[in-house]
């Protein structure tokens, strides 16, 4: 990409367009999951801004933002950003929401200091007039779903990137084969997928990066993969990518145990000192631990 079309995308205020490897943090608790582990939660950023991811989202949905106080969200987001320091953006998870709780939580985002917002709505009502809203606070990462289903991508989707300028990315995870033509309608904007599984064939067709869990089990391998992408070394890249990522990913993304199966793999890091999620989510029970554990040590990912 040349310095002409990255000065034609769309970005946050003083920060470059938000593509490339984005880290969704997963949030760490404690043992008995009443409060954030905000040390293990330090070493999370580090371990994944040494890996060269290019910006990271704090209490994204893999960061349990549905189980958070708004306090708590709020703690959360003051710790990244101060351990981040400048060094790439940052995002503040707005999921599964209405109009009251996505204001209150963008005004949050933008007062602490974040980048921008990945918002998901909860419903398909009154998209243009909550987004109008949110985006008045804070650029917005527009989530391609909601809890009741897919944004349309002609009649709701395309609707909202064009009308909203501080729509500044998109978050593909639901309309996964609309690269290309989304491309073609709104070239401005970074579109990403989100969705781990599918993250090499979003290269294929037109992703400029990807926001995912997996980029912060394993920064190295999403970072790697997204250089060979762009360098168009596709065979290097399939052998990474069905090798030496998809086996865990496929494990890592399923509802209910995908949270608690991308916390093991930084527990067994020594990242985080507990993998335990809160509810909704649960935790994998141990038959399911031990294999994913053996799996985890013969493709490399913990020692």
């Amino acid at each position: 990409m040349t310095q002409k079309d990255v000065a034609l995308k769309r970005h946050p205020l003083n920060r470059p367009p938000i593509e490339g490897v984005i880290a969704l943090l997963f949030t760490p608790f404690s043992k008995e999951t009443k409060r954030i582990d905000l040390k293990s939660l330090r070493r999370e950023v580090d371990f994944v801004l040494d890996a060269g991811v290019s910006a990271v989202v704090a209490c994204g949905k893999a960061g349990e933002f549905e189980s958070m106080t708004p306090g708590e969200s709020e703690q959360v987001l003051d710790c990244v950003l101060k351990h981040v320091g400048g060094r790439v953006p940052v995002g503040m998870g707005i999921i599964s929401v209405d109009l009251d709780r996505g204001k209150e939580t963008a005004e949050t985002a933008a007062q602490t200091g974040a980048d921008f917002a990945m918002v998901k709505k909860f419903s398909k009502k009154n998209l243009p007039e909550f987004f109008g809203e949110i985006t008045e606070r804070i650029p917005v990462m527009l989530y391609d779903q909601t809890n009741e289903g897919n944004l349309d991508v002609e009649t709701e989707f395309l609707p909202l990137v064009r009308e909203f300028n501080q729509i500044i990315a998109a978050k593909i995870s639901g309309n996964v084969y609309s690269f290309g033509h989304i491309k073609e309608e709104v070239p401005d904007i970074p579109l990403i997928c989100g969705w781990d599984v599918f993250s090499l064939m979003a290269y294929l067709s037109g992703s400029d990066g990807v926001v995912a869990g997996s980029a912060s089990f394993m920064p190295d391998r999403e970072v790697e993969l997204h250089r060979l992408a762009q360098a168009k070394l596709w065979d290097e890249a399939r052998k990474l990518f069905y090798d030496e990522m998809l086996p865990f990913i496929s494990f890592a993304t399923p509802d209910p145990y995908a949270f608690s199966v991308s916390k093991l793999v930084l527990h067994w890091l020594g990242i985080f000192d507990s993998p335990l999620t809160r509810p909704p989510y649960a935790n994998a029970p141990d038959w399911m631990q031990e294999e994913l554990r053996i799996l985890a040590l013969r493709m490399g990912l913990t020692n």
